[in-house]
This record gives structure tokens, C-alpha cells and sequence, in this order.
């Protein structure tokens, strides 16, 4: 119970990160999007301009106890969005950073710790979703604090420890030192 009440408190804060930090750079972003080859060259500075104006909007959704369910509900359709576009990347055998944070390293190419990453959110959404229809009290707010810390660290640590496992899932089987995965 703890736990799926305070995802949403995961999820906004990961939204309005990724969200300011790409409004903050537009055209980084975009070239993120366009990298994704899905949308047509007139489509990609509008849909990078809705997709982070959608991820800011979803967490201060997500923030307020009246708006939290459609919040929810718009998280779990842009991060849907994102495995989808991910994962088609992957298997056309792109390269590309994942553009989840903005961030354009190594850390945050499309592979399996980025897919990982962002199906716990998925998760995440889900479980929150479910517990809105439950009848159990919430905990108070430090505990949905202190649990929605946990599983931030939880989800990213996950994701990272994808790095370690051998013959991950990466682009045209190639491990990122060049090796065969």
C-alpha cells in the first residue's frame, strides 16, 4: 500500500526533471526526437515542444490529490509512448540517446537500462492507479515521501545494474566497448 500510494510522487519528480530540462534546451531535444526517425522533419519541433510541455503538465497534475488520476493517466500514456519509440529504435539497430533526461552520454543511449528504466515507471503508474480505486487510508505524507525516495533509487539502480548482465540488449547485438554481446 505504501509504496503504490507514493508513486506518484516518483513519477511527478521524474516528469518535471525531464520535462524543465528539455524545455530548457527545445532544440536539443528535438534533434532527440528526430533521431527517433518516426515523425516526419515538419512533425519534430512540435512534438518535442508537446511531449515536454506533457511531461511538466503530468507532474503538476500529479502534485494536486483532485487532478492526480488524469496526472496518472497521462503518465502512463507518454511513458507507453516512450517504450514504444524506444524499442522500435532497437530493433531498427539505431544508436541514439534515449532522450529521457535530455542527457546525450553514454548512460542514456536507448538500450536495456533506459527500456528498464522506464517500464518500472510504467509499473509505477500502474500500481498507483490501482491503489486510487482502493479504500485503505494513505499513509501520512513523510512516509509517502520517504517511500517514493526508495523507489526512485530502486528503479534507477535496477536499470543500471542492466549494465552488468552479459549479452545485454543493445543495438545490432554490439556491447558498448565494441565487443560482440
Amino acid at each position: 500500500m505504501l509504496l503504490s500510494s507514493s508513486g506518484y510522487l516518483v513519477l511527478a519528480a521524474v516528469l518535471a526533471v525531464s520535462g524543465a530540462v528539455k524545455l530548457r534546451h527545445p532544440r536539443v531535444f528535438a534533434g532527440q526526437v528526430e533521431n527517433y526517425r518516426i515523425l516526419p522533419g515538419a512533425g519534430v519541433w512540435p512534438a518535442a515542444v508537446a511531449l515536454a510541455l506533457a511531461e511538466t503538465g503530468a507532474a503538476l497534475l500529479l502534485v494536486a490529490p483532485w487532478t492526480r488520476t488524469a496526472g496518472l493517466i497521462l503518465a502512463g500514456a507518454l511513458i507507453g509512448g516512450f517504450l514504444v519509440a524506444m524499442s522500435a529504435a532497437l530493433a531498427r539497430g539505431q544508436r541514439i540517446p534515449c532522450a529521457c533526461f535530455g542527457g546525450t552520454g553514454d548512460l542514456a543511449m536507448v538500450g536495456l537500462p533506459s527500456l528498464l528504466r522506464t517500464a518500472l515507471l510504467g509499473v509505477i503508474v500502474v500500481a498507483s492507479l490501482a491503489v486510487r480505486g482502493g479504500a485503505a487510508p494513505a499513509p501520512g505524507l513523510g512516509e509517502q515521501v520517504l517511500a517514493a525516495g526508495l523507489m526512485l533509487v530502486l528503479v534507477f539502480l535496477l536499470a543500471e545494474t542492466a549494465r552488468l548482465l552479459p549479452g545485454r540488449l543493445t543495438p545490432a547485438g554490439i556491447a558498448p566497448s565494441g565487443e560482440q554481446a
